[in-house]
């Protein structure tokens, strides 16, 4: 008889102990969190950035910043406003450095409707995001590699910006060339230009080139076109660069073959400093550039012996 109780008393000991590891094992239960946040959005002509308020829910612990994507990339549901990222695109994850979020998302973000969709689409993410006080700036992940700009540069972190006309911008430095002391060749100057973030290559080089009409800083170097001059359009095709100026390139120049020569080079060295670009074609309001002795009527090549070192 004692030995049958001594057997009841260990196996009761040992369910207890069954139950007690059962109940250890036991996960806590999360805590759903529901809140009102914004999403960014295009207006219906994609010209400022707007947003709706939205009720999200994520249970605790859960990547906060993945869902309220999740949510963003479904669309707005204001009729005028315009999505600008694909509601195919996967969230890979987020990380937080200090007040910097990054994001890694799918292929599918990249695909947008042009450079403008482009700029409001990074930013309807990046304003979505930083609407949280913890974070300040975002960086844009697709597939692990820094997302690409239309400038051909990744992009910086990010921060807040109100609407997509009045993006950020940065300095990016480039090499220009005028006239040097005597006449007799071209010599460079560093130039800083402000840029948006979302930029074509055309409109880089357009700026540049308006730079270049704004003539050089240095004292020691002399103006190659004339201040009047407008950059009528720019145009790449391969490796050569098909620029049309205005009108005021013949009939507001001091002509002179030295004059012709110092317009003509700085213009090709400045621009064939550029990745890729090795020969400039110029025009006048659509016709060969004719200053005082050439008719330009083909692309011209960079010229080292008329650079000076």
């Amino acid at each position: 008889m004692k030995k049958y109780l001594l057997i009841l008393l260990v196996s009761a000991l040992g369910l207890g102990l069954l139950a007690g590891c059962s109940q250890d094992q036991t996960p806590p239960v999360q805590e759903e969190i529901t809140e009102t946040v914004k999403l960014y959005y295009g207006d219906n002509g994609n010209e400022n950035i707007v947003f709706e308020e939205r009720e999200i829910s994520y249970l605790e612990g859960q990547d906060r910043y993945s869902v309220i994507l999740d949510e963003l990339f479904k669309g707005p549901k204001t009729a005028d406003y315009q999505a600008n990222i694909s509601p195919e695109t996967k969230i890979y994850g987020t990380i937080v450095q200090g007040k910097d979020l990054i994001v890694d998302l799918s292929q599918e973000f990249a695909q947008f409707g042009g450079s403008v969709g482009e700029i409001v689409g990074v930013l309807s993410l990046v304003n979505t995001l930083t609407q949280f006080p913890e974070i300040e700036r975002v960086k844009i992940l697709v597939e692990g590699m820094e997302l690409i700009a239309p400038s051909g540069q990744p992009y910086p972190f990010i921060s807040y910006t109100e609407n997509g006309n009045n993006a950020q911008a940065e300095l990016k430095k480039f090499i220009l060339y005028f006239a040097n002391a005597d006449a007799t060749k071209v010599a460079a100057e560093l130039r800083e230009i402000e840029l948006p973030l979302a930029v074509t290559l055309e409109q880089i080089i357009t700026s540049v080139l308006e730079e270049l009409v704004k003539g050089p800083v240095s004292t020691n170097l002399s103006r190659t076109i004339p201040s009047e001059v407008q950059i009528l359009s720019v145009r790449i095709e391969g490796d050569t660069l098909f620029i049309d100026f205005s009108e005021e390139m013949h009939s507001k120049h001091w002509g002179g073959a030295t004059g012709e020569a110092m317009t003509i080079n700085s213009i090709v060295a400045t621009l064939t400093e550029f990745e890729n670009l090795n020969y400039v074609k110029m025009t006048v309001a659509g016709q060969p550039m004719n200053i005082e002795h050439s008719i330009l009527d083909e692309p011209v090549g960079r010229n080292e012996e008329m650079i000076e070192k």
